[in-house]
């Protein structure tokens, strides 16, 4: 029995070398793979070992088949805040896309003009993610900084497609070496490195899922902001900053009050305490030295 295993265990750290090469050639930089580095157990015969399947093809693509990820963020000043909110929601909805997100910033201490800034999240599309951005662009003047960035993942999305491949090849290899299985030891030793490369696919698939994802919808994020006139008075806003401005005295002066009463609180045990007996000693010292100039006085 023993020259089986060992013939087993040199047979499978072959296939395990071979495929964690072919692993290691398609995984991206800095992304760890589980090719089977670590040698099975012996569990059956060399002969159920088959030849992995050749990994995908990782010719070029072309520049249709290129997958792109796109992000767009722009700020804008509108006229009527919810209008313009109301219009951005169109145009996704127009363009075969959806709001994802809406974040309302209020704004405090503004008078009448206290509407806060509208950040909305669009998805749309790839295909019309320039479309989207020049609708939304028309609604309002331009603010801030608008910041267009396009994200290359073509790469890695091919570099994914051959790891699981592989992947997928060992855990064939584990699956033939399992029904072949003689001791119950050695099963569950095939059956934990089945579930590390099995952990390993659904990884590297949930990441591919994302790739799809983020490549077939766009991300377009606007932010909305009121326009502000260069000068601007009336009589709701004079009211305002005046009630602003007593509640701001009346809570001054309460700081004030407040703090006073601390000090007080702190200051008068530290005088019980340590003024008072100072205070009895040099009383005390003052009287000796009275009776003592008095006795000069007697004597002379």
């Amino acid at each position: 029995m023993a020259p089986f295993s060992r013939t087993l265990g040199q047979s499978l750290l072959l296939v395990a070398v071979a495929l964690g090469g072919c692993s290691l050639r398609s995984a991206e930089p800095g992304a760890g793979s589980r090719a089977a580095a670590a040698s099975p157990p012996p569990a059956a015969s060399a002969a159920s070992v088959a030849k992995p399947g050749a990994a995908p093809s990782d010719a070029r693509p072309t520049a249709d088949a290129r997958r792109i990820v796109k992000k767009a963020s722009l700020e804008l000043e509108v006229q009527n805040l919810g209008d313009a909110q109301a219009a951005v929601s169109r145009i996704a909805e127009r363009e075969g896309g959806f709001v994802a997100s809406t974040e309302r910033q209020a704004t405090a201490d503004e008078g009448s003009h206290g509407d806060g800034a509208v950040t909305l999240t669009l998805r749309v599309p790839a295909a019309h993610f320039a479309s989207a951005l020049e609708a939304v662009r028309r609604l309002g003047v331009g603010s801030g900084a608008e910041r267009v960035t396009t994200e290359d993942v073509t790469e890695e999305t091919i570099d994914l497609d051959a790891r699981i491949h592989n992947q997928r090849e060992l855990e064939a290899q584990f699956l033939e070496i399992l029904k072949r299985a003689s001791k119950v030891e050695d099963a569950l030793n095939v059956q934990r490195e089945i579930a590390g490369v099995r952990t390993e696919i659904e990884r590297m698939e949930g990441r591919r899922r994302f790739l799809e994802h983020e490549t077939e919808l766009s991300t377009l994020s606007v932010a909305l902001a009121p326009s502000r006139p260069l000068v601007s008075a009336s009589f709701s806003d004079f009211s305002s900053s005046v009630i602003r401005a007593a509640s701001d005295s009346v809570n001054l002066g309460a700081g004030i009050v407040t703090a006073t009463i601390r000090a007080l609180g702190v200051l008068v045990p530290v005088g019980l305490f340590v003024a008072l007996p100072l205070a009895l000693l040099l009383r005390a010292a003052r009287r000796r030295t009275a009776r003592r100039l008095a006795a000069a006085t007697a004597e002379a």
